[in-house]
């Protein structure tokens, strides 16, 4: 196998040098990856939907398996993808002249480890910088508090990856629509996906005091990773907040597994050929902006082919959804998130020459399918916005057939002083369905209150045959003296 280490010690001279000594880098980096074999102590059982990126960004990620505590397949593909935008996210571009920058949201249950986003990317910066000095300028731990904060801080840094904690939290605030400052992120957040291309331009702010204003800057590649629990997350998404097409711009990456195992034996850095090849991409990349020169990244024919069908299949999608903006917005700009994933990709695997494969193409489209299943199924659920009416009824029956489904010793079962007689007689009490709706977007957050909206989907549901309402009568003998509904039809 080829020592990359030798490679870099390489001499530079004219271009033709130069373009064998990259062409033999790229080759030994090739190399490096078909051969490469995992430790047998670090081949451990990992819970997870997503198979590993190919190529480089995949032995990033691998890297970030072995290094968690608790590993993860999604925490570690969201914490290589973040490397690789932090560091690639400007200088090259799709051929559609976009920027490669991403936002990105880990969804999991606390206690899962997606700290390990955090430690892997860190680490990951921490070694490269050994190499290069220069990407330590990529990556911004800062919890940025307005919009002209954060065009502060991208003025000063074209190309940056902001890593967030509890990003939920920050959404939840802005849900609420009170804060002008957060207002304000909000807007330029929305603004900064689409400017990271040659010709993108974030304006600038104005104030009365010249002290205080915002330069404009050019062609910035702004990218975000944050983590958050599903409950905090989906309940702070509102209608106006996927219509206007902020969340659109986000990848969702779910993970809905169960707590896993404890790694016995975690990686404490990345190998070395992998951290000096990130610093030789990082090292390109400022070689690159000093010349004010971007990289446009073709797809080759059989991956074109693939993402104009996938183009074709969000277009098809979009119609179909008619006026749910909800819906429409969730494959609005799903093309672009599998190309500029596709394209990252390339660049990891090839910065002097990339070109877009097939496999990478496939792979960032099951990632963009894989986030949009996991929104779909929260939007059917009237978890996501304020919601339909279809989506309110649709969601109560789910609940009424969950509360018949209940084990003998559910907890909630044992709120009632004969719930188990009342579940074998398809009884579902409306105490059930108002708890199990308090928090859920679609009845909270509604215009008329969480008690109207329920009563409203009840109402629909009863209309349409799916539940009857039990006479207070017949609920005396299960000593229960509320509402509660049969259910007749949950299908």
């Amino acid at each position: 196998m080829v020592d990359l280490t030798e490679l870099w010690k390489l001499p530079a001279g004219n271009d033709d040098h130069i373009k064998q000594q990259e062409a033999e880098q790229a080759a030994a980096m090739r190399e490096y990856l078909a051969t490469a074999t995992l430790d047998s102590t670090q081949q451990r059982p990992v819970h997870g939907a997503l198979p590993m990126p190919p190529g480089f960004v995949g032995a990033l990620a691998q890297y970030v398996l072995q290094h968690a505590i608790r590993p993860v397949p999604e925490v570690a593909v969201v914490a290589a993808l973040g490397i690789m935008a932090g560091i690639a996210g400007r200088e090259w571009t799709t051929f559609t002249n976009s920027g490669l920058n991403l936002y990105i949201v880990l969804v999991a249950r606390s206690a899962i480890g997606k700290e390990a986003m955090h430690t892997g990317i860190a680490t990951v910066m921490r070694a490269a910088e050994v190499q290069n000095p220069d990407v330590r300028e990529c990556f911004d731990f800062s919890e940025y508090a307005s919009g002209p904060a954060l065009i502060k801080g991208i003025n000063l840094h074209p190309c940056l990856l902001n890593i967030a904690g509890e990003i939920g939290h920050k959404f939840l605030a802005m849900s609420k629509g009170r804060e002008s400052a957060l207002n304000s992120l909000r807007k330029v957040l929305t603004d900064l996906y689409s400017k990271s291309g040659s010709s993108g331009i974030v304006g600038g702010i104005s104030y009365s005091s010249q002290d205080n204003n915002v330069l404009s800057a050019d062609s910035v590649a702004y990218s975000l990773v944050g983590e958050t629990t599903p409950g905090t997350f989906y309940e702070s998404i509102t209608d106006g907040m996927m219509s206007d097409g902020f969340m659109s711009r986000f990848l969702v990456i779910q993970y809905d597994g169960e707590r896993p195992p404890e790694n016995p034996t975690p990686l404490a850095g990345p190998p070395l050929p992998l951290v000096e090849w990130l610093a030789k991409i990082a090292q390109h990349a400022f070689t690159l902006r000093t010349r004010s020169l971007f990289c446009t990244v073709p797809p080759q024919p059989d991956a074109r082919r693939v993402l104009d069908a996938f183009r074709d299949e969000c277009d098809h999608n979009i119609n179909a959804a008619g006026d749910d903006e909800r819906l429409r917005q969730l494959w609005a700009r799903a093309h672009l998130k599998a190309l500029r994933v596709a394209t990252l990709l390339a660049v990891g695997d090839q910065p002097f020459e990339p070109k877009v494969t097939l496999a990478q193409v496939e792979w960032a489209i099951t990632l963009v399918r894989h986030g949009n299943a996991a929104f779909l199924k929260r939007i059917d659920a009237g978890e996501v916005g304020e919601g339909t009416d279809g989506g309110r009824e649709r969601k109560v029956i789910d609940l009424c057939r969950e509360f018949l489904s209940l084990p003998a010793d559910h907890k909630a079962l044992r709120n009632y002083k004969h719930g188990k007689e009342m579940q074998q007689n398809g009884i579902v009490p409306r105490r059930y369905l108002q708890q199990r709706t308090q928090r859920l977007a679609a009845f909270e957050g509604h215009k008329l209150g969480h008690t109207p909206a329920l009563n409203m989907a009840i109402k629909t549901a009863i209309d349409n045959g799916a539940l009857m309402e039990v006479r207070k009568d017949r609920l005396v003998e299960y000593s229960y003296f509320g509402q509660a509904y049969r259910a007749l039809c949950l299908t």
